[in-house]
């Protein structure tokens, strides 16, 4: 009884299965049900008649080709030798065809991408053809007219990136990169992003990139602008340096699609980091209480502090150089207009150690020095046709200076502090090492300079 009932299992099941199969068999027809409708469409985005369905039935596995014929004689491939299981297929097409192209050689680097373009106008011939593992194929004909077709592929007219080589560290210096083009037409949908065809873990990895902000919209036509800078200014650490790809793609509402490249290298790409070491700053003046320093009119005041380069990427520096002597009321700008040195004023992406202080006369950081001495903490070379000095990874620098109170502040006594200073960017260690200072009445005399020695 039992093996009856085994029997009899056995045997639904093959029913079931041959059933699930829609009638698959190794030698009965490969192909059926093939058909395209409507006999005419007109792909321009209207919403009518835009597209036709392709239906077909494979009752084996084969291989498939699905393609259009022009009055020419000329043969387009929609689908070209792309396997299948048997069962019912259907799906929409809306006139394209789509092209292989290799966005660099050799061409085994990348995948193969498809430009997208609607056929013209004009009446075809169409196949489907489906050919088994014995080599057996069956074909399927008809006729279809295309009609007032939108044919204009979307234009990438003067793409160009500009430098092509960035190195976006925020120290001022090609840390950005233009990617401009103007767009011939409205589209559905754009995509601008950056990939690097040499990455052996992951060659297809898309860094997308984010137009600026504008009127324009980034899929209407007209003129379209990016401003690259890596992701610095968020936060983030760019790509790792190395060449790309700028790949901008663009598809219109009924498909066409068009790609266009440009290159671009990333050098030196690191958010910077830097900190005044132990959040330490030394300030010694002629009387010292303790809690407060105390100086006369026309007294110094002397500070030193480490700075240590804490990141991955040289930060820029420029002077005033440690050493450097201020008059309480002068300034960096002042004292840059006194030495003529142009390069002592603010830079953006440089790097400054400052000292600020209450009732500052409106002129924040008025006191400002290079993050480390320059023979012997930096490393200086010619860029552009002038000197710039680095802090690089893992250095630190030593900065001292001293400051001559030959006025006193509204507000006495005042607290004073010092910063790390990103210039455009960011203060770093704000409100480093606090210190209360006095100046004494004019009556007073002022006493012995100090002496403090820097220590590396």
């Amino acid at each position: 009884m039992k093996r009856f009932l085994s029997l009899t299992f056995s045997l639904s099941l093959l029913i079931l299965m041959a059933a699930m199969m829609g009638g698959c068999s190794a030698t009965g027809p490969i192909l059926a049900n093939a058909r395209i409708e409507p006999a005419v469409i007109s792909p321009n985005a209207d919403g009518v008649a835009d597209v036709a369905r392709i239906s077909y039935t494979i009752r084996r596995p084969s291989e498939i080709s699905i393609y259009f014929e022009d009055e020419a004689g000329h043969r387009y491939y929609f689908r070209q030798n792309k396997h299948r299981g048997p069962r019912d297929y259907n799906v929409l097409w809306g006139g394209v065809i789509e092209e292989p192209i290799y966005l660099i050689e050799p061409e085994h680097l990348l995948k193969p991408r498809y430009l997208g373009r609607v056929l013209p106008d004009g009446r075809y011939h169409w196949g489907i053809e489906a050919t088994d593992a014995r080599g057996k194929t069956d074909r399927a004909e008809g006729e279809i007219t295309i009609e007032n077709a939108d044919t204009e592929v979307p234009q990438f007219e003067n793409f160009a990136v500009n430098p092509q080589v960035i190195t976006p560290n925020q120290d001022g210096i090609n840390d950005r990169a233009s990617i401009t083009y103007w767009l011939t037409k409205d589209v559905e949908e754009i995509q601008v992003y950056l990939m690097n065809p040499h990455d052996e873990e992951n060659p297809e990895r898309k860094y997308p990139l984010e137009p600026t902000e504008r009127e324009v919209e980034p899929t209407d036509a007209g003129y379209h602008f990016y401003d690259y800078d890596g992701g610095i200014d968020k936060g983030a650490d760019p790509p790792p340096d190395g060449d790309y790809l700028v790949v901008a793609e663009a598809w219109d509402k009924v498909g066409n699609h068009n790609i266009v490249t440009g290159t671009l290298t990333i050098e030196n790409g690191g958010y910077p980091r830097a900190n005044i070491v132990k959040g330490e700053v030394t300030m010694v003046g002629p009387f010292d209480s303790g809690y407060k320093l105390n100086i006369p009119l026309g007294g110094k005041m002397i500070f030193t502090a480490t700075i240590e380069n804490d990141g991955k990427v040289p930060i820029r520096t420029a002077g005033p150089w440690p050493g450097a002597v201020y008059k309480a009321s002068e300034n960096y700008n002042t004292l840059a207009y006194r030495e003529n040195e142009s390069s002592w004023f603010e830079q953006s992406g440089t790097w400054r150690f400052g000292l600020n202080y209450q009732s500052n006369f409106g002129q924040d950081w008025p006191f400002r020095f290079a993050v480390g001495r320059k023979d012997e903490d930096l490393r200086c070379e010619m860029i552009n046709g002038l000197e710039q000095c680095f802090l690089d990874p893992g250095k630190r620098g030593l900065v001292y200076g001293t400051i001559i109170w030959d006025i006193i502040p509204p507000r006495n006594p005042f607290r004073i502090w010092g910063g790390l200073l990103h210039e455009d960017v960011r203060i770093e260690n704000n409100f480093a090492d606090v210190h209360e200072i006095e100046i004494a009445d004019p009556r007073q005399s002022p006493d012995a300079t100090p002496q403090i020695t820097p220590q590396p």
